[in-house]
């Protein structure tokens, strides 16, 4: 219930959070959490602001309030797990997910939009917890991340992937938790065969590098009209780029720690495969 001689107060708050004026909504938060500071919804309303942009230092303090004012607000309790993880509060954070049920995750890897620049991007993850996820795929150069970062993630399916007829759940990204060493590297093959690309995806693999074919990739998308509930097809499902379809090559990534691993792969692969590459760029 809004206190009867606060509720202009409290409307104007919202009505410059809905018209995307986050500045003067805080202030208007932050004043009626001085005037009314036994009430939880103004600190959920400013833990809910500061989590959208991921400012997680006082995100976790305003969650952190409000679940001691509203004990069954489970909207809180969630998002005070995602803010404790990025904080590195561990044993805030195990404590909020085993109120959840959220002790074990599925051991097989998940689907992880990224978003950038207007655009987003469905990757392989590897859930670490229900906060946390290892990027299994190769990103994009453009949206700044790698191989094996170690990204937050919010535990809300957003969409699904389809991979071979099987719907995989995509989550959404929450930001950079930790650098991966690994670089990106991508580079020209002149062979489309499939068994001449398997053959460098099994060195990558034995020389514990990351390796993905960026051929036809269209996985990375426009957000002009994102449905409520989104399915995405995996690449192989998707039409070629048109000035690839006619040329008998394939662009590769490979993610490495250095350069030089990658050249010994690929040297490696041209004397088994007896075929060629070029254009080998480092990102």
């Amino acid at each position: 219930m809004i206190p009867p001689d606060l509720e202009q107060l409290w409307n104007e708050a919202r009505r410059y959070e809905e018209g995307g004026d986050p500045y003067h909504a805080v202030k208007l938060y932050k004043r009626l959490t001085r005037l009314a500071p036994d009430w939880f919804q103004p600190f959920l309303r400013l833990g809910l602001l500061y989590h959208g942009r991921r400012e997680w230092k006082p995100a976790f303090h305003y969650f952190k309030k409000t679940v001691a004012l509203a004990p069954d607000c489970r909207e809180a309790w969630w998002s005070l797990g995602i803010a404790a993880t990025a904080q590195k509060k561990w044993r805030i954070a195990r404590s909020v997910w085993s109120k959840f049920g959220l002790q074990e995750l599925p051991r097989h890897p998940e689907g992880l939009r990224l978003t950038y620049d207007g655009t987003f991007e469905i990757l392989w993850m590897q859930p670490l917890d229900p906060a946390r996820a290892q990027v299994l795929s190769i990103p994009h150069p453009a949206s700044g991340y790698h191989y094996r970062d170690v990204m937050l993630y919010e535990r809300k399916p957003i969409g699904h992937h389809i991979v071979n007829k099987r719907r995989v759940p995509v989550y959404a990204e929450m930001g950079l938790f930790k650098h991966s060493p690994f670089q990106t590297f991508s580079c020209l093959l002149h062979t489309n065969r499939p068994s001449d690309i398997q053959q460098l995806e099994r060195l990558c693999h034995t020389a514990n590098l990351g390796f993905e074919v960026w051929s036809n990739a269209s996985r990375s998308m426009v957000m002009e009209h994102p449905q409520a509930f989104p399915e995405y097809y995996s690449r192989n499902m998707l039409p070629p780029d048109q000035e690839e379809a006619d040329h008998n090559q394939c662009l590769v990534a490979i993610a490495a720690l250095h350069e030089a691993q990658v050249q010994r792969v690929l040297n490696d692969w041209q004397i088994i495969s007896l075929q060629q590459y070029s254009d080998l760029r480092a990102y």
